[in-house]
């Protein structure tokens, strides 16, 4: 017994068909070799303003995530 589409489904444009990958295969494999640099020395305060920036931006990003939340909610009361 053959299976009908539904009404919805009928209503819907027919799906397109992607045509089937080929797989890139390269002949010659190219290594990159990279040298063996020790990073720069960072002096102390340095380290000390890359910590306190990423305190900062980790603190910006949740008061921003906590503000964007209060305005949905304040929007949507019935989304809680």
């Amino acid at each position: 017994m053959p299976v009908t589409p539904s009404a919805i489904a009928r209503l819907r444009p027919a799906r397109h068909r992607r045509p089937n990958r080929t797989l890139v295969t390269r002949v010659d494999p190219r290594v990159l070799v990279i040298p063996d640099v020790p990073a720069p020395r960072r002096s102390r305060w340095e380290r000390v303003r890359s910590g306190a920036w990423t305190l900062y931006s980790r603190w910006a990003w949740r008061a921003a995530a906590a503000r964007t939340e209060r305005t949905r909610r304040t929007a949507h009361p019935y989304l809680r």
